[in-house]
């Protein structure tokens, strides 16, 4: 059977992310403001900088506040309590071991179906996730998942409709998210129908991302907060983020995307819950790179393809990867063009080849001469089409070769849903693969290294970036 869109429409779409530049001078502003919050502040530590206690974790004693510790409740990860005694990177190995068992995580997690396809190829380690990941995600998901939705307090977030890319769409709720955690609110997505990305037949019953592609974000509803009814937006008090004003006694507050990059500072847009703040402190992690941390944690959340989306990504998988698979120790790469040169410089496709040559040469032991490319450029694709001696796939869409146009102009074009699940499909291929070459400056690319080293479990896996090569210093570009 034919995915929904194909028997409509035919074979379009492919992976986008960015952020698309408006007309007007002040949408441009608040779309250049959010390509920073999305694009430049979303960066996760490449897999050398993750700091896993095998790698990068301190090697001196300390001895461990147990009461002040980090602490994770009955009901969560089955682990020894930490005692006094234990050395700081004793506690970092009991308490957040990276080492990744998808039995671990919450109900419904994108841990992977093929997550066991690495352990197939001999003295591979076994699959690792960023320092904490395990006890970051239950700690998430019981704060979003309360016993009863009564005598909560929630902070309500309402996607507006300013048709900026998926990657950025995502990142930005994740500053939403860690503010809903700090303040002891349960973050809920208002309906937003006019979003365009539930725009289309797939979401025609949905309007929501967490309702549509994705699992709720909350077990609680808009309508349970609201007894019932859907409460307008213009009688929910926004969050006040000058902390001159006690809102604690307000049961329901509302935040939006054009508040958080224009109205929210720079701290809070870079902040981490405090309530991982003792956990960080043994990672081994500087402070400047715990945001990244966060917004890994909590991608990993918010990115949890509900059963009805994973259905149909297999059926279109059939269809756009026919009699293809992903064979232990692939690259993935994703090239990032078309109208990305207004916001970042673009690589050409030979430096991205040269560095999975180059990765190649450094992890015999991991990668093969296998890559999937993920990319809308066509122009990409017959460049690795050429080349001989790798073996390059990707995905059966159509392409445009226009620099001017954007994912989201080619989404209004064949439909906001098709784009959607054609680009979840390309993430699902990257992340099977076992090493990465990729760009910061993409937001898509922080996709694929966010889930590759949290529910993948392939942090401990190499990445490479186009522009900063192996040696990542710059967690802003």
């Amino acid at each position: 059977m034919l995915p929904f869109s194909m028997m409509q429409q035919g074979v379009l779409g492919m992976s986008g992310g960015e952020c698309r530049t408006a007309t007007s001078s002040v949408r441009r502003l608040i779309l250049q403001a959010i390509v920073m919050i999305g694009c430049g502040l979303g960066v996760i530590v490449v897999w050398q900088r993750l700091c896993f206690v095998s790698i990068c974790g301190p090697q001196h004693h300390r001895y461990v506040d147990i009461h002040s510790h980090f602490t994770i409740s009955n009901d969560s990860v089955a682990i020894s309590p930490v005692t006094a005694e234990m050395s700081i990177q004793e506690a970092e190995e009991d308490i957040a071991d990276t080492k990744c068992e998808p039995e671990l995580f919450p109900s419904k997690y994108w841990t992977g179906q093929h997550l066991n396809q690495s352990a197939q190829v001999t003295d591979r380690q076994p699959g690792q996730a960023t320092f904490g990941t395990i006890a970051a995600q239950r700690d998430i998901w019981r704060h979003q998942h309360p016993s009863s939705c009564e005598n909560q307090k929630f902070l309500v977030y309402v996607m507006l409709d300013w048709e900026t890319g998926i990657g950025s769409t995502i990142h930005v709720t994740t500053v939403a998210l860690g503010m809903a955690l700090e303040t002891g609110r349960i973050l809920v997505l208002y309906p937003t129908p006019n979003l365009s990305w539930v725009k289309g037949v797939f979401c025609e019953d949905y309007d929501t991302l967490d309702t549509c592609y994705f699992e709720p974000i909350t077990s609680c509803s808009v309508y349970d907060i609201f007894g019932g009814k859907l409460e307008k937006l213009d009688d929910i008090p926004e969050i006040d983020m000058s902390g001159n004003v006690d809102q604690s006694h307000l049961t329901v507050l509302r935040a939006h995307p054009l508040a958080i990059v224009v109205s929210w500072p720079a701290s809070i847009q870079l902040s981490v819950p405090d309530q991982f703040h003792k956990l960080l402190s043994m990672s081994g992690m500087q402070e400047n790179q715990w945001c990244h941390w966060w917004r890994a944690q909590a991608v990993a959340y918010i990115v949890r393809p509900n059963g009805r989306t994973l259905r149909e990504l297999d059926s279109r998988r059939r269809l756009l990867f026919p009699n293809k698979v992903i064979d232990p120790g692939t690259i993935s790469i994703h090239v990032r063009h078309g109208d990305k040169w207004k916001e970042s410089t673009l690589v050409a496709d030979e430096l991205y080849l040269r560095l999975a040559e180059e990765l190649l040469d450094k992890f015999p032991d991991i990668a093969t001469r296998n890559i999937f490319l993920s990319t809308e450029d066509p122009n990409s694709v017959q460049f690795f089409a050429k080349v001989t001696n790798w073996n390059v796939s990707w995905t059966n869409v159509s392409r445009v070769d226009d620099s001017t146009i954007s994912p989201m102009d080619y989404a209004a074009r064949i439909g906001w849903t098709e784009e959607f699940l054609n680009s979840l499909l390309s993430l699902e291929l990257a992340l099977e693969c076992d090493a990465f070459v990729g760009m910061y400056s993409s937001n898509w690319n922080r996709l694929i290294n966010e889930l590759r080293s949290t529910v993948r479990c392939k942090a401990h896996f190499p990445y490479v970036d186009v522009h900063q090569g192996w040696n990542i210093s710059n967690y802003h570009s």
